[in-house]
């Protein structure tokens, strides 16, 4: 069986593996050991092709584009900026991101906006995770705990008169176990969700 042929990427892999195929299948053994080896070789074959079918058809997060907003978001003129509570630095920071972009006039009233804009802070609880740690020249095992927390800033946008919510999204923040890191993933979470509207109002319709 002479080696492989080289191709690029999966059109290469299935290149391959059909020749592998066409060279197994005219392969007549003349001996047990050949036969033995002509089946190993097969299901080599079949595994490799397995996984390039797979590789084929799966899709990654970078494959699929972000959906525009709706139009109503895009066009607004005015804003009215609310916390939905939790966490004072979040919003605080939301507000000024929000202030420096300039795209919205942040007006004081719902009833002046074109749209109520909410950042609400929220930490779910998940349980506990258990995990354990052998040392081997002691013989001696321990046994550790923590909390499984998932805390995340969560940012809604509805439409000022109906009050239906347009559109919504969260960040979720990273474990930070000083406090002075703490507010400090808090600020930038905040400073995540206003670029990830930027780069959504500014999608083509």
């Amino acid at each position: 069986m002479g080696p492989p042929a080289k191709g690029n990427g999966k059109e290469g892999s299935l290149r391959t593996s059909k020749r592998i195929i066409q060279s197994v299948a005219s392969f007549h053994p003349s001996s047990d050991a050949d036969w033995s080896e002509t089946m190993r070789k097969t299901v080599l074959v079949i595994i490799c092709l397995f996984f390039c079918v797979f590789s084929m058809s799966a899709r990654h997060r970078k494959d699929i584009p972000p959906a525009p907003l709706p139009a109503i978001i895009v066009n607004a003129k005015k804003i009215f900026l609310t916390n939905g509570g939790g966490s004072d630095l979040a919003y605080d920071t939301f507000y000024s991101e929000m202030r420096k972009w300039g795209k919205y006039q942040i007006v004081g009233s719902p009833d002046e906006a074109d749209l109520i804009v909410e950042l609400s802070y929220s930490v779910e609880h998940d349980g506990t995770h258990v995990w354990s740690a052998t040392n081997t020249y002691t013989k001696t095992t321990q046994v550790f705990s923590a909390q499984v927390v998932d805390q995340k800033l969560i940012l809604t946008i509805y439409d000022a008169k109906s009050k239906v919510v347009l559109w919504s999204t969260i960040d979720h923040l990273k474990l930070a176990r000083r406090e002075k890191n703490r507010e400090k993933e808090t600020i930038n979470s905040a400073e995540r969700l206003v670029d990830k509207l930027k780069t959504r109002v500014n999608l083509p319709s």
